[in-house]
């Protein structure tokens, strides 16, 4: 053969797909591969198109309206390649018509057209203004508002109405008042002087404060996940305080480890610890998380790769979450986790290996199990991409065993006890069993659309439901005595059910919008998402300090910290029971025969809560109840005078038929009574600050109930016309002009 002839040689197609070839794989050559599967990539499986070449096989269209074909490289120029996709990066951007500042593209609910980049995969909103641009995932308030035109217009009014905007920014006045701040710019200034780890041992506060909060932490907070084992952590811990001589405590991570776990600990005690020791409160409130995390930075790659240091890692992730970090950065933190846990190879299988003790090893997949889920639900909240690679965690679930049954002696792990067994790390194995699937779930919502695949959803969610179904019986709600209600219990089983039921809400909730009425699966999908929201809203009156027990103790701790945990969740089920109200509404005017009276739940044969019928005044007296509870937290900090607006907001937008000028009556009475609750329940926090406020009527230094604020919001004096506070509410800038804006920062003064 001639070297002419060799070089003429007609190239061989390329039979295998593209992601297989590019990622030089073994491809099966079927419709979509194997690999792409297996990688989560159906819609991405794609072939060269030869004329000679013959369709492959089809495994099942999923998806296929997310396929974005890759243009064959041998058909098409580089340039020209690189030409097609810039065009289809500025269309989608609307960088070509550079006409508008502000640009809005909103993912939730899908238009009609199917998606023309693998970016609408995700649902949310890409809020760009100029230069700058952010994505609000699924369950971010401006996403959860497009939902409700009615309301969403009713908005972006309200900052025409001049009482409307004086009432709101007087709410905002006097949050700025009763909010203390959450960090401060002295945090590290006054500490760079000193090495971190001596700064950290000198500050530690005293014993005494130290014990208190290392058994809040003890008995709260190792009832879900599992970070530390408590028997040899109490051994270190009483060790450290009978040696006098701590030079040996700076060559080990005991130190930041508890200072991490009293960090934790404050968001629960911390009215206690601040009554004992301010300045104790002030530092592990404020400095102590920053003064770990700079110590972890100057860590040397070889420290950092330790047990310990990841657990403290953990635990720092934890008391910035119960800081209230945004949920962006959460999501950041606990990718960083996820990526720290899998450089010590926490996500591989070691059962049967040698070269690492019994102890380590079990403590390890306890971690790795708590990494991944922190990190599921950090995606959830953010509505962002999991972290976590797609494992089998089952098969790396840790061993049903109390923490006594095994310590650094142990040789031979003791038997993994039965699941209807009690044990400290039950819950933590009821979610293992279940986390490969809902991370599985999640991915399946980020890159598929709501009107695709809506049978698959329901195969996904009926898994998740039985995910639900099988909570061992002692780690149930419904099956506590009276001797396990106490709040720490409570909390442990109200956050098992949450961490499994948010992915089912997140796979059904864009259905509701998104699904013709006369489709026989919405009615299922509509009654799921009625019974979860139920289940959630219920979980407030665990901890609300006005219906708990009179015996139990620091309940107001508690409700802090279910809302700190759960608030978005309490907002999103709020929001959906008023979705289920629009949505009898809409089909009660397509079909007047019917009714919309009744609102039914699902039938106990679906595994549900309850088969009562709901009446559309209860649901309405629901969230209006939660409602008053959004809004006696005002003063909390972290809380959002946005939440209350627009949930207020969105429930007169739904509650009945009238014309658009009655529904825009009933929206504004909405948005001045939850307003003037607010301010209602603000007032006597700022009393008990200004001096002045001695002097006023009765009816505003005290705290008032529900009913009063309601029905009295206005006849409330002015309270401008106290001098102390006219002039600090004249310098009041507040958001100058985004009020009611909900893409940008949220209302409340989050310092």
């Amino acid at each position: 053969m001639s070297f002419s002839s060799a070089r003429n040689k007609r190239a061989r197609p390329v039979v295998s797909c593209l992601r297989c070839r590019d990622k030089k794989l073994k491809c099966d050559r079927v419709d979509p591969c194997e690999n792409c599967i297996k990688a989560g990539y159906r819609a991405d499986c794609t072939y060269n198109q030869h004329p000679e070449s013959t369709p492959k096989p089809k495994r099942v269209q999923l998806a296929a309206q997310n396929s974005k074909p890759l243009e064959a490289k041998g058909g098409i120029g580089v340039l020209e390649d690189v030409q097609q996709r810039l065009a289809r990066v500025e269309e989608l951007l609307a960088v070509r018509d550079g006409s508008s500042d502000l640009s809005i593209q909103n993912f939730w609910p899908l238009n009609d057209q199917p998606p023309s980049s693998s970016l609408q995969s995700y649902l949310g909103t890409l809020v760009v203004k100029g230069s700058r641009s952010r994505f609000h995932g699924q369950n971010d308030r401006i996403t959860l508002l497009n939902q409700f035109e009615e309301a969403k217009e009713f908005v972006s009014q309200c900052s025409k109405d001049s009482s409307l905007v004086k009432l709101a920014k007087e709410v905002q006045f006097l949050q700025s008042k009763t909010q203390s701040p959450l960090s401060s710019p002295q945090s590290i200034s006054e500490l760079e002087s000193f090495p971190e780890l001596c700064q950290l041992l000198q500050s530690l506060p005293s014993k005494q404060i130290c014990d208190k909060l290392v058994a809040v932490y003890t008995t709260t907070f190792e009832k879900t996940l599992r970070i530390l084992h408590v028997p040899t952590f109490l051994r270190h811990y009483a060790h450290f305080w009978t040696h006098s001589d701590h030079e040996s405590d700076l060559s080990s991570p005991f130190v930041p480890q508890l200072t991490a776990v009293l960090a934790v600990s404050i968001a629960l005690a911390g009215d206690v610890i601040e009554a004992d020791s301010h300045s104790s409160w002030e530092y592990l409130k404020v400095n102590a998380v920053n003064l770990l995390q700079a110590w972890l930075q100057k860590l040397p790659r070889k420290h950092r790769t330790e047990l310990a240091m990841l657990q403290v890692e953990t635990l720092i992730l934890l008391a910035r979450q119960l800081r209230l970090t945004s949920a962006e950065e959460s999501w950041k933190a606990a990718g960083s986790l996820v990526r720290s846990a899998m450089v010590m190879g926490l996500h591989i299988n070691l059962s049967g290996t040698t070269k690492m003790s019994i102890f380590q090893a079990e403590i390890r997949r306890r971690l790795w199990v708590t990494i991944a889920e922190m990190d599921l639900q950090a995606s959830i909240t953010s509505g962002m991409p999991i972290m976590t690679p797609q494992l089998d965690f089952q098969n790396m679930s840790p061993a049903n065993l109390d923490d006594i049954d095994f310590d650094e002696t142990t040789t031979e792990l003791p038997a993994s006890k039965p699941m209807d067994e009690p044990t400290e790390t039950l819950a933590l194995i009821t979610l293992a069993k279940s986390l490969s699937h809902r991370i599985n779930t999640m991915s399946f919502v980020q890159h598929t659309s709501p009107k695709m695949d809506l049978h698959e959803r329901i195969k996904q969610g009926q898994l998740l439901m039985e995910c639900l179904r099988s909570i061992p019986p002692s780690l149930k709600l419904d099956r506590a005595s009276s001797s396990e209600t106490n709040p720490p219990i409570l909390l442990s089983r109200v956050l098992l059910d949450l961490y499994i039921r948010r992915p089912l809400l997140c796979l059904y909730r864009p259905i509701n919008s998104s699904t013709s009425h006369d489709d026989p699966a919405l009615d299922a999908i509509q009654r799921a998402c009625l019974d979860s929201s139920l289940t959630i809203l219920s979980y407030q009156d665990y901890f609300d300090p006005n219906l708990a027990d009179l015996d139990v103790q620091n309940s107001n701790g508690y409700w802090n910290i279910f809302h700190t945990f759960c608030k978005n969740d309490v907002l999103w089920a709020a929001l959906s029971v008023c979705e289920h109200m629009k949505l009898s509404t809409q089909q009660a005017i397509e079909n007047p025969h019917i009714g919309a009276t009744k609102l039914s739940t699902p039938s106990q044969a679906q595994g549900q809560l309850s088969p009562t019928t709901h009446s559309k005044a209860s649901l309405t007296r629901l969230v209006e109840n939660t409602l008053d509870s959004l809004a006696r937290r005002i003063g909390e900090s972290g809380n959002s005078v946005k939440d209350i607006l627009l949930l207020a907001v969105v429930l007169q937008s739904v509650r009945g038929r009238g014309s658009a000028e009655t529904k825009q009556q009933w929206m504004m009475q909405g948005a001045n009574k939850a307003l003037s609750a607010c301010r209602q329940y603000l007032l006597p926090a700022v009393a008990e600050l200004t001096a002045t406020f001695e002097q006023t009527d009765p009816m505003i230094t005290s705290t008032l109930p529900s009913e009063i604020v309601s029905s009295h919001f206005s006849q409330m004096p002015d309270f401008i016309q106290w001098s102390s506070l006219a002039a600090d509410f004249a310098n009041f800038q507040g958001f100058q002009g985004d009020l009611f804006s909900f893409d940008d920062e949220p209302l409340a003064w989050n310092l």
